[in-house]
């Protein structure tokens, strides 16, 4: 058989589409995440986490770590990934694509809620928010709630924006890499997950240097979804074993496992549990 130059992007929508379609009980689950930690500190992570769920389903579930935030969206739009965990921003913007369903909400050291912080070096100079004015600033991903959205919005209200107020806005693609350009002076400030400084002194990042300049509003911690098009049945066997988490000796080991993200649960969960989030990112003009 002959295949002609212009039968390959039909040929590949094809490919796409059967994927898309295909039964997610008849293949291994894939479960994205997006890029909080390293891609090594994410298998580390979250690994033990794919082999409790592979267990408790009865089915394989594999751990897909995203290029970036937003390529979480389109992994589970395309069919390729069935599982998500969303930071809060990044699941309102994906649900307005009215592709994925939410399930879950995670549950961090025992709190529904963390704060995003604003950082730098305590050899900076800078005192408070309006000594950023002129300075480089480092935000986190354009999807981040505690590293770009909710940071915004706190700057928004004390009359700074990053189109006009900073020398240069910088986008480092995580909350590790927004410490480090900190640290190293690519960055005067920088926006993060208030965790994310505890988890880089556990690896020997020397933090001390660093100040809290000021928090933001508590965020809802992430979101668990599934892509539509996975059967309400599977659904429901994944949300049971996410819930059970911390009522078996395998999810308690997977809790001890969990030192950088100190996960110690899944609550089910509703959309409106993350309209604050929409209202922040309406003041922060997103």
């Amino acid at each position: 058989m002959m295949c002609y130059p212009h039968s390959v992007p039909l040929i590949l929508a094809i490919l796409v589409a059967a994927l898309a379609a295909s039964p997610a009980s008849a293949r291994d689950l894939k479960f994205g995440f997006t890029p909080v930690l390293s891609e090594p500190d994410m298998h580390t992570e979250f690994d033990p986490l794919m082999a409790y769920l592979s267990d408790s389903i009865g089915q394989k579930v594999v751990l897909y770590v995203a290029k970036d935030y937003g390529d979480l969206r389109t992994q589970m739009e395309t069919g390729a990934v069935d599982i998500g965990t969303f930071s809060p921003f990044a699941y309102v913007d994906a649900a307005r694509g009215g592709k994925i369903r939410l399930i879950a909400q995670c549950v961090i050291n025992g709190t529904a809620s963390y704060r995003g912080v604003i950082i730098a070096r305590k050899d900076s100079g800078l005192k408070s928010l309006a000594d950023l004015r002129g300075k480089r600033f480092a935000f986190v991903d354009p999807k981040s709630a505690s590293g770009f959205l909710y940071p915004r919005a706190l700057l928004i209200e004390h009359s700074i924006t990053s189109e006009t107020s900073f020398k240069q806005t910088i986008f480092a693609g995580g909350h590790d890499k927004v410490i480090a350009d900190v640290l190293d002076r690519r960055a005067d400030a920088g926006a993060v997950y208030e965790d994310a400084l505890g988890i880089a002194k556990s690896k020997g990042v020397p933090t001390d240097n660093l100040l809290t300049l000021a928090s933001t509003d508590p965020i809802p911690h992430d979101a668990v979804a599934v892509r539509i098009g996975v059967d309400d049945a599977l659904t429901k066997k994944i949300l049971a074993a996410l819930v059970d988490l911390d009522r078996s000796d395998a999810g308690r080991r997977v809790i001890a496992n969990s030192k950088p993200k100190q996960l110690t649960g899944y609550m089910t969960a509703q959309d409106s549990l993350y309209d604050i989030v929409r209202r922040t990112a309406k003041l922060a003009g997103m």
